[in-house]
């Protein structure tokens, strides 16, 4: 028989999808086995990713509603109401990264210590991750992962820490001392990275989104290769007020990495984009607002190779929207205004607590 030929067995099975395959390590413990090895976990994930572009998935997005931690799964048209491991307390997401999350979760022990865990939302299994200890860097300002399976079966977590401000000078009210340490899942160690470097103080480190072996927050970035922190050029706008005043998040799409800034008083939206060699921000896309309803929040872009194929995904009170650039119209793909915790004319979803969800075999 086929299924008995392990190299053949593992050719056809390689074509399902996930979910399909978790529910095939129920068929016998020689599936399970097979399909719950990391090596084969690794081959899923490659073949998958290298047919996405030529026939990419609906979007699949976690969203979390800002004043609470209830979050939910958008994929395409479908919207349901996502829940975690029960065995995690109170989880929030801090940072995600090709399929897998990395999340805080209050200690079991009842002590003010968070706990850190990756996490795989579409096999709910989890890892537990204890932070190092360190008595001049106390401060954890920000922790975040980085994963990229085309590149390794591992994963990175980079944990940004700050000396407590000793000091009410003007100096210290502006800018923190930081230090960078990463931790590394094939040997389970931390290590310091890179010189310590003053940072500014409104920077997010929490926020950062990893591309292009780098983790990038607001304006500065940390290159794992050469462990060193850098500076993003700047973002011109160029508007009626030619200001620069403006709400901007990154999001990473499809191997971009791009700059949303959403200018509420000029009623646009510039979608900028930053080359590899992190030389410019090259204006991608801008939308007129000037007929759609306020307010409205940018949840995500959706990227395809095909510049006019790509999508924007907006939240206004009551709906989730997508905004088509090939033909410049915005289309509602959800109606919550009959949901519980709906709240009249008041936007519950924001660009920081939108997640993508990728599914994968990667284990934590």
């Amino acid at each position: 028989m086929i299924t008995d030929n392990e190299d053949v067995l593992t050719e056809i099975i390689l074509w399902l999808p996930v979910i399909s395959l978790i529910r095939f390590k129920l068929v016998c413990k020689r599936w399970f086995s097979l399909i719950s090895s990391q090596h084969f976990s690794h081959l899923h994930t490659l073949h998958h990713h290298c047919h996405y572009r030529s026939k990419p998935e609906p979007s699949s997005l976690l969203l979390r509603l800002i004043e609470t931690s209830n979050y939910f799964n958008l994929q395409g048209k479908n919207w349901v109401r996502y829940h975690f491991s029960p065995t995690l307390m109170d989880p929030t997401i801090c940072s995600f990264s090709n399929g897998l999350f990395l999340l805080r979760c209050l200690n079991a022990e009842n002590t003010p210590e968070n706990c850190y865990y990756i996490y795989n939302p579409t096999t709910k299994q989890s890892r537990n991750i204890l932070l190092n200890v360190n008595e001049r860097y106390k401060c954890v300002m920000g922790i975040n992962l980085a994963f990229d399976p085309l590149k390794s079966p591992y994963y990175k977590i980079i944990c940004i820490r700050a000396t407590r401000r000793r000091s009410n000078r003007f100096f210290w009210g502006w800018w923190q001392y930081c230090q960078i340490e990463v931790y590394e899942s094939e040997t389970s160690t931390w290590k310091l990275c890179g010189e310590p470097f003053f940072a500014p103080h409104d920077v997010c480190f929490d926020q950062g989104i990893y591309w292009n072996d780098a983790i990038h927050w607001s304006g500065i970035f940390f290159d794992f290769h050469n462990n060193f922190v850098g500076e993003h050029p700047e973002i011109v706008l160029l508007g009626p007020n030619l200001t620069n005043l403006f709400d901007g998040n990154y999001i990473e799409s499809n191997g971009y990495l791009h700059c949303v800034a959403h200018s509420p008083e000029e009623k646009s939206i510039s979608v900028f984009e930053l080359q590899r060699d992190y030389s410019e921000w090259s204006l991608k896309f801008h939308i007129n607002l000037d007929h759609v309803p306020v307010p409205l929040s940018v949840l995500s872009i959706i990227r395809r190779d095909s510049e006019e194929d790509s999508t924007l995904v907006a939240h206004q009170p009551g709906k989730i929207m997508v905004y088509k650039f090939q033909d410049s119209s915005f289309n509602e793909l959800i109606d919550i205004s009959k949901e519980a915790f709906y709240q009249e004319g008041r936007i519950q979803f924001g660009s920081h607590c939108t997640f993508q969800f990728t599914k994968t075999l990667a284990p934590p």
